[in-house]
């Protein structure tokens, strides 16, 4: 862990908090990330539980915030997205004013599927996804790096994937 950020590694690792979930709750939330669109009969064969009693549960799940949303999970294939590129950035600076006019931008543009703030010797971690490697280098070059805030980047072309999942591990709580 870099020296750059120790107070925001302690702040999340002081932030979990005891997680009061029996196992009847455990099992809805592992049926519920395999199939987003799940019903209370469906659930209640499975968890062995009534429907109106599954139905209460997950409705409880989602008012406590254990389900952030219920999502499709669309085929890149289909939408012609062949290139999936792990990005790793480098800012020119880590003032606030730099970080939020990058973060502004990427959430601006749709190639970046996701992003989360690093540790170590790169800031940042995007996932793209493209249509081939000539468009993303046109993305690269005519959408993201002519960013001010950018030092520097490294592309990373996924070959092809080995584990592709939403599901959380649920034994943590």
């Amino acid at each position: 862990m870099s020296s750059r950020f120790p107070s925001a590694a302690r702040a999340a690792a002081q932030s979990v908090t005891p997680c009061p979930l029996d196992s009847f709750d455990r099992r809805i939330l592992e049926l519920v990330q395999r199939q987003g669109d799940i019903g209370p009969a469906e659930l209640s064969s499975q968890v062995h539980l009534s429907p109106s009693q599954c139905s209460r549960r997950l409705q409880r799940l989602r008012t406590e915030g254990y389900v952030d949303a219920v999502v499709a999970l669309l085929s890149p294939k289909k939408l012609n997205l062949g290139i999936k590129v792990c990005l790793l950035v480098k800012l020119r600076s880590i003032s606030p004013e730099v970080e939020q006019s990058f973060r502004d931008r990427i959430m601006s543009l749709s190639e970046v599927v996701s992003a989360d703030y690093l540790t170590g010797q790169s800031d940042f971690v995007l996932e793209i996804q493209t249509r081939d490697v000539e468009s993303y280098a046109s993305f690269l070059s005519e959408r993201l790096l002519p960013g001010l805030e950018i030092e520097s980047v490294h592309s990373s072309f996924v070959l092809k994937p080995i584990k592709a999942g939403t599901k959380l591990p649920l034994n943590y709580c």
